[in-house]
């Protein structure tokens, strides 16, 4: 969080330094309070029990504005819940309260008629039950804590009116207490050369190389009775071809497919990677749908997997109504066995609010996450919750 607010505060006053003479900067505030309470059926994801959850969730939103399309956003919440009856899940909870702290930014500025940047990250601490419940199918059960983040960034060099180099990094952590044997991160910087052959369509050649790290733990945190080292454990050296299309001009197709060469813990193997992405957006509506396998980190064990995932959401306004609906299915595999069955799950979500005036609204949502297959935790990640919340936010000036 402290990262993200930095990058903000950097961005912000080195475009307040330029003058008023050079720079105009704008910037918006808005405060925001949401109040829930639901029902968990499954709190400790081991199938132990249910419980009734309240939690309230004070949050804040950064919009600055400044020339040459300069535009960060900052969108920071605190939650403090509380289980009907924590007694009952004292494994899972310290205490009778639990906490989350998630902060979400973003950083885009044209430089010049060809260069332009963009910043993507997000931060977040979680602890109590309802706010874990969104990455059941991520965590396994015994882990009460995650500390998770993730920050992306590109910038796209366009060197003729068809060619554009695009120079990426992407990373993520997830570390869910000390000792945990899936404490682990990995850094991905990319390089993509696109070329335009018609006014719809980019052909894109990428190479990328991941670098998987694990944070340590002894034999006493695994079944298996072997110690996971820290430092640099995998790495994947990945070569892809792509294709982009504009369907409309609200909608973009995206398809890319490559392998990766894979080396390091717990040994060297090629894995096939490929993705299709469908994305449309309007004032009004959004729709994306993505399939893809790819290599990524995990809660059971540092180091680097083979993820598949397919997923649809959907996002559309009338009049005062607005609804959201998300549905996926996932699978984690061992590097190189990726036509194993493996770990296999899904997850589907749904929300509706109504707005009443311009800075309230009160809604209802629901959350199913399940897994079907896993020799590790067996059956018993299988989770319903359902909550009501109501929200005040100051409206936009």
């Amino acid at each position: 969080m402290a990262a993200r607010t930095n990058i903000a505060m950097l961005v912000a006053a080195a475009a307040l330094a330029a003058g008023p003479a050079s720079a105009k900067v704008y910037a918006e505030l808005r405060p925001r309070m949401t109040l829930l309470s639901g029902v968990d059926d499954n709190v400790a994801l081991d199938g132990t029990g249910g419980d009734y959850f309240g939690r309230a969730q004070p949050g804040l939103k950064l919009d600055i504005f400044g020339d040459h399309r300069m535009h960060v956003n900052l969108d920071c919440q605190v939650g403090l819940a509380r289980l009907g009856h924590p007694d009952r899940f004292s494994a899972r909870t310290d205490s009778q309260f639990g906490t989350g702290e998630q902060c979400e930014g973003g950083y885009t500025e044209r430089w010049s008629p060809r260069l332009q940047m963009h910043l993507r990250s997000r931060i977040g601490y979680m602890q109590d039950p309802l706010a874990i419940s969104g990455l059941g199918l991520l965590l396994r059960p015994g882990q009460t804590q995650v500390f998770q983040g993730r920050l992306s960034g590109e910038a796209e060099l366009q060197t003729s009116g068809r060619a554009k180099w695009t120079f990426g990094l992407g990373s993520q952590v997830l570390a869910f207490g000390a000792n945990d044997p899936g404490n682990g991160g990995y850094v991905a910087p990319s390089v993509t050369y696109g070329y335009r052959t018609t006014p719809y369509v980019t052909w894109e050649v990428t190479g990328r190389e991941q670098l998987f790290f694990g944070f340590g733990a002894s034999p006493s945190a695994l079944s298996n009775n072997k110690a996971i080292p820290g430092g640099l454990l995998t790495e994947a050296h990945t070569a892809m071809g792509g294709y982009v299309r504009r369907l409309s001009p609200v909608t973009t197709l995206t398809a890319r497919a490559g392998a990766s060469y894979v080396t390091g813990s717990p040994g060297s193997a090629f894995e096939p990677v490929a993705m299709l992405q469908i994305e449309s957006a309007t004032p009004g509506s959004g729709v994306h749908f993505l399939v893809m396998h790819d290599l990524a980190i995990g809660a059971a064990r540092a180091g680097a997997i083979g993820s598949d995932l397919a997923e649809l959401g959907l996002l559309g306004t009338l009049s005062k109504f607005e609804g959201h609906l998300r549905a996926g299915i996932y699978r984690n595999t061992q590097v190189g066995d990726w036509a194993r069955l493996g770990a296999l799950g899904y997850t589907g979500e749904a929300d509706l609010d109504y707005r009443i005036g311009k800075e309230w609204t009160v809604g209802v949502a629901a959350l199913r996450d399940a897994r079907l297959t896993d020799r590790d935790v067996g059956q018993q990640v299988d989770r319903d919750v359902v909550q009501l919340r109501v929200t005040w936010e100051r409206a936009r000036n």
